[in-house]
Formats: C-alpha cells, sequence, structure tokens
C-alpha cells in the first residue's frame, strides 16, 4: 500500500523522526497511524524532547506568514477607510458662495492624477479670475491636512515610547 505524504509528515511532527522513519513504520502497518505509533514507542524511537528542525521550521514558516497576512489585511483596511475619508470629502471651486464645482475628493485626485499637466494649469486659473478652491470634509468644515498629519505623527511616536518603555 502506497503511504500518503500528509500521514509521513503528520506522523513525523507527533513522534518527532525522520522521513524514513515514520515512512517505514506506515509501511509496516499499512498506513495505520495508531500501530505505527505504537511500534515507534515500543522501539523507543519516539522522541519526547523538543521538535525535529524540520517541524519546528514548518511553525516558524506558518507563523511568518500569517504575521505578514495580518500586515497585509491592516495596509489594505487602512487604505479603505482612506479611501472612504477621501470620498466623503468635497472638492469645491465657489465665487461668491456660488458652487461652480463640487465633487468628492477621490474623483478630483483621480482627475488630477491622468491630466497633470492641464490640470495643474486649470487649477490655477480659478485663482486668476477670483474663484476659490476649497476642500470641504463631510460635516462642511474646511480640511486642514496639517492636523491629520500631527495626529498621524503623534500617534505614532506615542505608540514607539510605549514599546520603547515596555522593552
Amino acid at each position: 500500500m502506497a503511504v500518503s505524504l500528509e500521514k509521513i509528515d503528520m506522523l513525523m511532527e507527533r513522534a518527532n523522526i525522520s522521513y524514513k522513519e515514520a515512512k517505514e513504520a506506515l509501511e509496516k502497518y499499512d498506513g495505520d497511524m495508531v500501530e505505527a505509533l505504537i511500534f515507534l514507542e515500543s522501539n523507543e524511537k519516539v522522541s519526547a524532547g523538543r521538535p525535529s528542525s524540520r517541524s519546528q521550521e514548518n511553525r516558524e514558516r506558518r507563523e511568518k506568514r500569517q504575521q505578514r497576512r495580518g500586515k497585509e489585511r491592516d495596509f489594505f483596511e487602512d487604505l479603505k477607510k482612506m479611501f472612504k475619508k477621501m470620498h466623503a470629502t468635497s472638492f469645491i471651486i465657489a465665487k461668491k458662495g456660488k458652487r461652480l464645482l463640487d465633487i468628492p475628493l477621490t474623483i478630483a485626485v483621480f482627475i488630477i492624477l491622468f491630466t497633470l499637466p492641464a490640470s495643474l494649469f486649470l487649477l490655477i486659473l480659478p485663482y486668476v479670475f477670483g474663484y476659490q478652491i476649497a476642500i470641504l470634509n463631510a460635516d462642511g468644515t474646511k480640511a486642514n491636512f496639517n492636523d491629520s498629519f500631527e495626529k498621524e505623527n503623534t500617534q505614532t511616536t506615542d505608540e514607539d515610547e510605549r514599546e520603547e518603555r515596555y522593552k
């Protein structure tokens, strides 16, 4: 009977033995894990000490993969929050209280990026003709980007100080 690789790996990890020993034990008992473990224990081949280097490496790889996935999720969650906040923010061009243009900031940013040389010229024109450009938050107040960046820097600094304190 052919023994599956999964069973060999499982026996290797449980009994902390080599690939060859696991394969021989499983072949001897036609893939029966319990009989193979009993055989290995009776011949004192099961090492009760620390896990084999291979199983330890596999565990470490799994943990690193999970950490990377967690960081990726955090990044995409932050990106999602940023786009929601930008979409709730308005880009406005107005003159004397009369709005000429009122679009979400995300759309304005994409337009500016895709038409960069022309859009820079078009952003200067409203000032020449007396129009004002404003960016308003969802609650109608003017967006102050410096405050946003200062809050982020303050939070990061506070977190860094806490980490240093507990090391």
